[in-house]
């Protein structure tokens, strides 16, 4: 008999480990991030095409606690999208504060503030890891930049800004694309 309720409190054990285990808690964001990113598509994309699936393909903390960037995929009456948008993490879940960016071209780049701070966003998919870094040319020209790339299909990288930072120079004019051994790799490769 005492085998027996040792038994039943391993099971009962191993249940509550399994139920409350991190991977399960990881595994309940998405269906929620996705249910509101498809309604803010069809809020502010006429060419959504909402008989398709929204799918997370990546959630990056950002530099600020209690935010993220997710990176989804998403489908037009014409092309496949990747796009962006920053979550903060709440009691109850995940609420939509900025971003829906999108490209149809396999890298994009922003600026935002998360708490008053400017930041300069570069995200893309980097199939094969094939990119290993990016030089982003902005506008203000001493504002210019490297970001490396760290390995993985889908990428995100952040860059504080100072405060007093101009957000409409720090965007992007040209971006090149290196591979291994730093060797520049062409636009089409790289983006489209």
């Amino acid at each position: 008999m005492r085998k027996y309720f040792i038994c039943l409190f391993a099971i009962a054990l191993l249940l509550n480990l399994i139920v409350c285990s991190p991977t399960s808690a990881k595994t309940s964001y998405p269906g929620m991030i996705e249910r509101q990113i498809k309604e803010l598509l069809k809020e502010t994309r006429t060419y959504f095409d909402s008989s398709k699936p929204v799918k997370v393909v990546k959630m990056v903390k950002t530099p600020k606690k209690h935010y993220y960037t997710v990176l989804f995929t998403y489908y037009s009456y014409s092309n496949d999208h990747l796009g962006s948008a920053t979550f903060k993490k709440e009691k109850d879940g995940y609420t939509f504060i900025n971003g829906m960016d999108s490209t149809v071209q396999k890298l994009n780049n922003n600026t935002m503030y998360l708490d008053k701070v400017p930041y300069s966003v570069v995200y893309g998919y980097n199939e094969g890891n094939r990119i290993q870094s990016l030089r982003l040319f902005t506008l203000d020209k001493k504002s210019s930049y490297t970001a490396p790339i760290k390995k993985g299909t889908y990428f995100v990288h952040f860059k504080k800004l100072p405060p007093n930072t101009d957000i409409e120079k720090m965007k992007p004019f040209f971006i090149d694309c290196y591979g291994k051994d730093n060797k520049l790799i062409p636009w089409a490769e790289c983006a489209e």
